[in-house]
């Protein structure tokens, strides 16, 4: 096995390019693979007696050795590279043997959640402005939350997508879904009665949510619409968008409503999906 990385490391060297803190880096991860196999086998293994079961025992010992999940996926792509090079350029180990190594999923900072007060106190204050942007950001805010859209569902939402008159929004286009608008209706009203038509450049636009320049606000235009208010009113720098749509879950299930409602509602491909955290609580 040794002349085996040997030869591997001389392969990323001059056939791949590899950089020299690559090349060192797998050095040290493969060197440690091959000790690890040794040791659990009682003794030395060359390639070509290598088995699957041997490397998914390599995946279990670094799983055990309380390694950080980006470590062990470090390590484990080493051993991955080292593995496909001895199936396709030595052809000394069984095919595919390295999809024993799966690395553990990286671990996602789940969005701050606000509590129902916070959320109060966000919604309400672009509404104090009596602007069109003021009123713009307040349906954007309110829509947000009241129907747990995602950013770029808000600003891809056209204005056929609202329908005041029976107090709904339409959720996609291959299989649409009606959702209430519930608290969202008022804004909306407001900044389509007086917001919008003084946004507006171009009777052709058919976008819901206007930029100043009375274009389709960005995703970019609307994370800013919700970071400025929410450092407006002391939210901290924390708040996104998904902030927002998280805040939603939470209370709809403090409210008794089930995943499985909660997952129609928001669109979402499983139950399971459904992962928040404590308002005010880092990312885990």
């Amino acid at each position: 096995m040794q002349a085996a990385i040997e030869r591997f490391i001389t392969h990323l060297r001059r056939e791949r390019g590899s950089a020299k803190n690559t090349i060192l880096a797998y050095s040290t991860d493969v060197r440690q693979f091959n000790q690890v196999i040794s040791a659990n086998n009682g003794g030395p293994v060359a390639p070509s007696e290598l088995r699957p079961e041997m490397v998914a025992e390599y995946g279990n010992w670094l799983e055990r050795q309380g390694y950080r999940p980006s470590t062990i996926s470090r390590k484990m792509a080493a051993a991955r590279a080292f593995l496909q090079y001895l199936e396709q350029v030595e052809g000394a180990v069984s095919p595919r043997i390295f999809t024993q190594l799966q690395p553990p999923p990286s671990p996602r900072n789940l969005p701050r959640t606000l509590s129902p007060a916070e959320v109060k106190r966000l919604l309400e204050a672009p509404s104090e402005l009596g602007t069109p942007r003021g009123l713009r950001d307040a349906a954007i805010l309110s829509l947000l939350y009241a129907v747990g859209l995602r950013a770029s569902e808000a600003v891809e939402t056209n204005l056929d997508g609202i329908d005041l008159q029976g107090g709904t929004y339409t959720r996609g286009s291959d299989d649409p879904v009606k959702l209430r608008l519930g608290l969202a209706w008022e804004p909306l009203r407001e900044y389509l009665r007086t917001g919008r038509p003084y946004l507006a450049r171009d009777e052709k636009e058919k976008a819901l949510f206007l930029n100043l320049r009375g274009k389709r606000l960005s995703r970019q235009g609307l994370w800013l619409v919700v970071k400025r208010w929410a450092s407006a009113v002391d939210l901290g720098d924390e708040v996104s968008p998904h902030s927002l749509r998280h805040s939603l879950i939470r209370h709809l299930l403090a409210e008794g409503k089930s995943k499985r409602a909660i997952q129609a509602m928001l669109g979402l491909s499983s139950p399971n999906a459904i992962r928040v955290r404590a308002p005010g609580r880092k990312g885990n």
